[in-house]
């Protein structure tokens, strides 16, 4: 759909070749988490095995405990006998990665009411293949792994959905979204340069495994030679598993989240976004002006003109200001004033820009509600009685 030589993208230029294509930048997002996760996408395949089969172990847990009234009863008496409060359970979602934030969070809060719970179960279970899983999925809890891996994805993918949220909703703007998706990049690269957010992550870990008596492994260790390297104590990769961890785990997950930002938000849109931004904030160049008018297809001259005056504006420098909401006070403040008949070219070019979609959530939601309102027992339902119960039903 997306590519440029025979995609719709593509035959839609065919027609009108100033238009732009814009990616859901919610999907765009999605896309990042998957990329840096997701083996299959992975070039280096095997570098962030420790995540994938956490994110694994996240979601058989839920299997385990919500596919049976009684063990989701025997996790909800187990939370009421020792006072904590319980969070219920989320499944992973195939499709949105970001709401995993929840599911992680869930476990992350729930950690020893669950570890209790699987072992009453484990102990009452009367069914063999019951039994056996409830043994291998206590086994996975309890392994240094795990706990890292719980403490290192729970900040992270808090950081994704909250961006992920804020990028599904309507009334969103392309300067805000931008705005949001570099405070992302950014809170990610200084968890990348900074030494003290990992080693909280490590530090919680360790104290959640001596607090359940639970072995933190040692580093491990690579065979080699003895006609090359003689020397026993030069066998391991890294000095402590502390540091194996942050090469082998954490850098390379975020180095994976801040290349897949910056591939997958450079689009056609990312030079208009910037050049709004300069025009909102009165900081005009050549450059700005020529991207907005060939934009909005207005004379350079005369949006220049308009720009300058407008700069020495009593009442319009109070409305300074490169945020998504500003835009929306220009278009209201040009329309009550009557000046939009006085700077048309920057009236239309405000216009123009409010109307590039940012995310496509709202039409993918409408599709996912289709086979509830069109089921088999309305098949013969008309076109028009289908756009009206849409529309209530969304």
């Amino acid at each position: 759909m997306s590519g440029h030589l025979n995609g719709v993208q593509a035959k839609c230029k065919e027609k009108n070749n100033s238009i732009m294509y814009v990616h859901c930048y919610a999907h765009c997002l999605n896309l990042v988490l998957v990329d840096s996760i997701c083996e299959k996408s992975n070039s280096k395949g095997k570098q962030n095995r420790l995540i994938f089969n956490f994110l694994g172990t996240v979601q058989f847990i839920y299997n385990f405990i919500e596919s049976s009234p009684m063990r989701h009863s025997t996790l909800e008496k187990v939370a009421k006998e020792t006072g904590d409060k319980l969070h219920t359970l989320k499944s992973c979602s195939n499709t949105r990665w970001a709401c995993r934030a929840e599911a992680v969070k869930a476990i992350m809060n729930n950690y020893e009411v669950l570890i209790i719970a699987i072992e009453n179960i484990c102990e009452n279970c009367s069914v063999p293949e019951m039994r056996a899983k409830g043994i291998g999925l206590l086994y996975q809890l309890k392994t240094f792994d795990f706990i890292f891996g719980m403490h290192m994805m729970n900040p992270i993918l808090m950081l994704i959905l909250k961006v992920s949220t804020l990028l599904q909703e309507p009334n969103l703007n392309l300067v805000l979204v931008m705005k949001n998706v570099n405070s992302l990049r950014s809170t990610l690269d200084s968890m990348r340069n900074d030494d003290s957010e990992y080693k909280q992550m490590f530090d919680r870990s360790v104290i959640l495994c001596k607090k359940h008596d639970i072995a933190i492994p040692d580093r491990n260790y690579r065979k080699v030679s003895t006609r090359l390297d003689s020397n026993s104590s030069n066998q391991a990769f890294f000095n402590t598993k502390f540091d194996e961890l942050k090469i082998t785990v954490f850098y390379p997950l975020l180095d994976n989240l801040l290349s897949g930002i910056d591939l997958r938000f450079k689009q056609d849109t990312f030079d208009l976004v910037d050049a709004m931004a300069c025009m909102l904030n009165m900081n005009l160049s050549q450059n700005t002006t020529k991207i907005l008018s060939t934009f909005s297809k207005v004379s350079e001259e005369d949006l220049i003109t308009e720009l300058k005056l407008l700069k020495n504006y009593k009442n319009a420098m109070q409305l300074n200001g490169a945020s998504g909401k500003s835009i929306y006070e220009w278009i209201d403040w040009l329309k009550t004033t009557g000046n939009s008949t006085v700077y048309t070219c920057v009236f239309k070019t405000l216009k123009m820009f409010t109307i590039i979609p940012v995310t496509s959530c709202t039409c993918e939601r409408v599709f996912s509600k289709l086979t509830i309102v069109k089921s088999k027992l309305r098949s013969t339902m008309s076109q028009e009685r289908l756009e009206s119960l849409l529309l209530l039903f969304t």
